[in-house]
């Protein structure tokens, strides 16, 4: 019989419920640039390219219009950001219903499993722990843990290396934006498209995956298979 083949998992958005911690420091960096507070549904439109680009989006009224002044602005931003949520990451996260139970059935299943996230690795490993994942998802790929985020398919690939999988021997990317959709089609892997996290559900469905979730291991449509 084949080997059961691994599921990598996206972080904000698929795992868990991440957004009020997300706003919290991003509004904490915006105070210092002088911007009044936004709430969880504008920032949720920041999310998914990691927490510089969160930045940049969150920023962009006051941002130099010269590129090399913009850069250095994002600097001194994404140090007051990684200062805050540092201590932030982890005060309001949660994981959405039903994660535990269906990573547990996947495991004794002998599926490997790992996060693959375009968050930094400094905020996503600690989340893992508070989480009481980390027992489940030994290996978590961050943002910043190779020089390409998703779409790029490297943080894929290098999750499957680390769990001890060949990059052709297949897999599923699980996530909630069009990114992981990407991704999972570049690395050659199975997707299942996540449309209760934060995503654009209707980008999504544009983007097109193998099995859609309307809930966390709910499948939204007919499917065969066990997913």
């Amino acid at each position: 019989m084949p080997a059961p083949t691994p599921f990598l998992f996206d972080l904000d958005g698929t795992l868990a419920e991440t957004l009020a911690d997300l706003t919290a420091s991003t509004n904490h960096v915006r105070a210092r640039f002088h911007l009044p507070p936004v709430d969880d549904a504008v920032v949720r439109g920041f999310v998914g390219d990691g927490a510089r680009t969160l930045l940049r989006r969150a920023l962009a009224p006051v941002l130099p219009t010269e590129l090399a002044a913009a850069e250095r602005a994002l600097d001194d931003a994404f140090a007051a950001y990684v200062e805050h949520h540092d201590v932030q990451c982890t005060v309001h996260v949660r994981p959405f219903a039903g994660v535990r139970a269906h990573l547990e059935a996947l495991a004794a299943r002998g599926h490997p499993l790992a996060v693959v996230t375009n968050k930094p690795a400094r905020f996503a490993v600690p989340i893992v722990r508070h989480l009481g994942l980390d027992d489940l998802l030994p290996v978590v790929v961050g943002g910043d843990t190779l020089p390409t985020k998703k779409p790029d398919p490297a943080p894929l690939r290098h999750a499957l290396q680390r769990l001890g999988a060949g990059a052709d021997g297949g897999g599923t990317m699980v996530g909630d934006g069009v990114q992981d959709l990407r991704a999972a089609k570049a690395a050659g892997l199975r997707s299942i498209g996540c449309l209760f996290g934060y995503g654009d559900a209707a980008a999504l469905r544009r983007e097109g995956a193998d099995v859609w979730w309307r809930a966390f291991g709910e499948p939204d449509d007919a499917v065969s298979g066990t997913v």
